[in-house]
């Protein structure tokens, strides 16, 4: 006779943009300017088109320069009517710019523990965090701080101004 031995009921070690733990940190405000879903959790933000003001997803002409951080979780953001917890457009987001973070990794990308950060800017993965310095990608200061979780998240330390 057969037995479940695993309900899958375990709860992952982050969410995409929480906080790793409570080390200082610094968090900026800025307003969404992507449309409703583009901006994630966990992704890195650069300047919009109102700079200090606004931000997107960091995609084609990100600089080091341009990269404002990490997008913070927010707890208070609701579902929308298919059930899935976007970002919605115009809507106010708290950027990491030095701390620890659950950052969102590009597909294959196994980090290990201080391995260099770099932003993807073009493809599937823009907005997401590697390991590796390809064509297209921008170098941030900081570190990885621990392997990639199956719910494609890694620990990060984001090391002053990005």
């Amino acid at each position: 006779m057969a037995a479940q031995l695993d309900y899958g009921y375990g709860m992952s070690k982050g969410v995409p943009g929480g906080k790793y733990d409570l080390s200082l940190d610094e968090v900026i405000t800025r307003t969404n300017e992507e449309e409703d879903g583009v901006l994630k959790f966990g992704m890195a933000a650069m300047v919009g088109s109102t700079p200090g003001t606004t931000v997107k997803a960091a995609g084609a002409g990100a600089t080091v320069a341009k990269i404002e951080g990490i997008v913070l979780h927010a707890a208070n953001t609701e579902q929308d009517r298919k059930g899935r917890v976007v970002v919605p457009n115009n809507a106010s987001v708290g950027i990491m710019r030095y701390g620890k973070i659950w950052a969102r990794v590009a597909a294959d990308v196994e980090p290990a523990y201080g391995d260099p950060l770099y932003v993807v800017t073009s493809g599937d993965d823009a907005g997401t965090l590697s390991n590796a310095s390809g064509t297209d990608n921008v170098k941030i200061n900081g570190c990885f701080i621990g392997e990639a979780e199956k719910e494609g998240i890694a620990p990060v330390l984001l090391t002053g101004t990005v």
